[in-house]
């Protein structure tokens, strides 16, 4: 299946399609679109203080929970000229699409209130959609298209549960993935907006979105949902596995799925309906990417265990030693490879992630995964006996996209407890958008996937037995790379750390101080190193495989002009390889993520 429906939240439907009978004591349409006029001026001041908020508000910024003022709060410079407001005076809720310029580059801005009836704000969901060409779109518009403030006659409304109902139609039309589906809930002359571009009933030939297909855009809404593909105000989050290779067309041809969807995707889209009579008549939407298998910042459904049934048998020795561990990673590697999870031994209950989302066995890397080094000079297999864990770090490829994999595996009583992937794919761009995480910064250290990179020999050297990797060390490490500064780091003096398969001329010190305009891998501007984890420590390689999440607020005050990626809010997800002799660090290889701002491990949130 192409696309999973998650999850549909914070509906919001136009009053203007509903109309219902108004009460004195709830917060109307004037007061809503208040609401949210000074929301908007309280953003652009950057002080939060002049809402009037519930003590325990919510405060979401593209599915992170942040504290009310932080992230897109510090950069906002001014608001653009297009607002498209709708009101729910029912729900007590309102949002609204705008446009926004944050340090000098336009954005799509997208905000969600849920207001009480004692007039205070519990709830705001924001989403920031950073296409600076949708952001030209909508301001060569100006405003909505008329239709959207047309009144609807008394006697033509409908009720709030039928607008939802429609809504519903077309996620289930859309997760359900079937041409011969029903589709009639769409009218003959629906349009829809992305972005800010029309993607319905274009007759130019132009190609439609990632894809090369000349087809799609000149479609109707209900032809888009015929060809199999496609498959209020409303919140959702799409899901897209990666297992789909060709993009049928209703004109008999297909064209192969873009490079973009060769891995796991999830998208959050913000989309408003607005319906003519029954019928779906106008869709505007825009959308961002988060982390695959991000939970929403407002869940409507309950969480979902995602713990696995386990396996009725047992395999590995118990306890697991050193050479037990190195089948575990064998035996993992090759169930990733074969696409079956299932001839594996597994604890009941076991927990699966990637990239520190918790997925349902299976899913993920895999479907997509097609090849991993082994045996080759970019692998590296840990075994952490006294943890009963192993770890791994080489080259993996999914479809036509290189990454570098890291595994951490736990072990116990024969079986396996746990598995975390830290996929960090090679990214790159071309002019229907490549494999880019959909609205991400450029990296300080774009990797483009050089497979031919080969660890430095210190690496597969062998220590002394029994010699230890002291935690305290390693957070020394991190200590230093939140303060940009090697003092007090035990670093070898010929030290050397390479990023995103990228060496600087720079000894690891000389990088962590931010010399050369190395800047270790990241801008000199980062703030907190958390989520530091140390997931497998091998004495006998001395070496250790650790990740840390890396803040990046965007709101750096140098005066000199800073690179895009040190503008905007963002979380560097950096998996690292540490190389020790007698006790300093000798060597580091480490691959960067960029995250949205605020991004947390599931595995810390367990640990809370």
């Amino acid at each position: 299946m192409a696309i999973t429906v998650r999850k549909v939240v914070g509906v919001a439907l136009s009053t203007f399609a509903l109309c219902l009978a108004t009460s004195v004591e709830r917060c109307e349409r004037a007061c809503l679109e208040n609401f949210i006029s000074d929301y908007l001026n309280a953003l652009v001041a950057h002080d939060p203080s002049k809402l009037p908020t519930t003590p325990d508000v919510k405060y979401v910024e593209n599915d992170q929970i942040l504290p009310l003022g932080s992230g897109e709060w510090h950069i906002v410079e001014s608001l653009g000229k297009y607002n498209h407001t709708f009101s729910d005076p029912e729900a007590g809720q309102v949002a609204t699409i705008t446009t926004i310029v944050e340090n000098g580059i336009g954005a799509i801005y997208v905000v969600r209130l849920k207001v009480e009836s004692d007039g205070k704000i519990s709830e705001i969901e924001t989403q920031i959609t950073r296409d600076s060409g949708g952001f030209d779109l909508y301001e060569q518009r100006g405003q909505p298209e008329p239709v959207w403030f047309e009144a609807v006659a008394p006697e033509n409304r409908i009720s709030r549960d039928e607008l939802i109902s429609q809504a519903d139609k077309y996620y289930t039309g859309m997760q359900g993935n079937d041409p011969k589906g029903d589709y009639t809930f769409f009218d003959k002359e629906c349009n829809r907006l992305e972005d800010g571009l029309q993607t319905t009933n274009i007759k130019t030939g132009d190609p439609y979105g990632h894809s090369n297909d000349t087809v799609f855009a000149s479609l109707t809404c209900e032809e888009q949902f015929q060809t199999g593909f496609l498959g209020g105000f409303a919140i959702t989050t799409l899901d897209h596995n990666g297992t789909v290779r060709m993009l049928p067309s209703v004109n008999g041809t297909s064209s192969p799925i873009p490079p973009y969807f060769d891995t796991p995707r999830t998208l959050i889209v913000m989309e408003a309906f607005r319906l003519k009579g029954e019928k779906i008549y106008r869709i505007e939407m825009t959308l961002t990417e988060v982390p695959y298998g991000m939970k929403a910042g407002y869940p409507q459904d309950p969480p979902v265990d995602l713990s696995g049934p386990g396996t009725n048998f047992t395999v590995y020795p118990d306890p697991c030693d050193r050479v037990c561990l190195e089948n575990v990673v064998g035996d993992i590697l090759m169930s990733l490879r074969v696409h079956d999870h299932t001839r594996l031994p597994l604890a009941k209950g076991i927990r699966y992630s990637e990239n520190g989302q918790f997925l349902a066995l299976g899913d993920g890397l895999w479907e997509t995964l097609e090849a991993i080094s082994w045996t080759d000079s970019y692998a590296v297999v840990l075994a952490d006996e006294e943890r009963e864990t192993a770890g791994y770090w080489g080259f993996s490829q999914e479809h036509s996209v290189p990454g570098v994999l890291a595994l951490r595996i736990a072990v116990s009583g024969g079986q396996i407890t746990e598995i975390e992937a830290l996929a960090v794919r090679a990214e790159t761009n071309d002019s229907r958008g490549g494999t880019m995480t959909l609205m991400r910064p450029p990296l300080p250290v774009e990797w483009e996937g050089d497979e031919s990179a080969v660890f430095d020999a210190a690496f597969q050297e062998r220590s002394i037995d029994g010699l230890e990797i002291s935690p305290e060390l390693l957070n020394t490490y991190f200590d230093g790379l939140e303060k940009h500064s090697s003092e007090g780091v035990p670093f070898a003096p010929g030290c050397t750390r390479r990023d995103n398969l990228i060496q600087a001329n720079l000894t690891c010190a000389d990088q962590l101080d931010g010399k050369g305009q190395a800047l270790n891998g990241l801008p000199i501007d980062t703030t907190a190193v958390r989520d530091r984890r140390v997931l497998a420590a091998d004495k006998k390689r001395a070496i250790a495989l650790a990740v840390a999440l890396i803040d990046e607020p965007g709101n750096s005050p140098s005066p000199s002009p800073l690179p895009e990626t040190t503008r905007i809010p963002g979380t560097y997800m950096v998996p690292q390889l540490f190389k020790i002799n007698n006790g300093t660090i000798i060597r580091v290889e480490s691959v960067v993520k960029w995250m949205p701002f605020g991004y947390t491990s599931e595995w810390s949130r367990l640990e809370e």
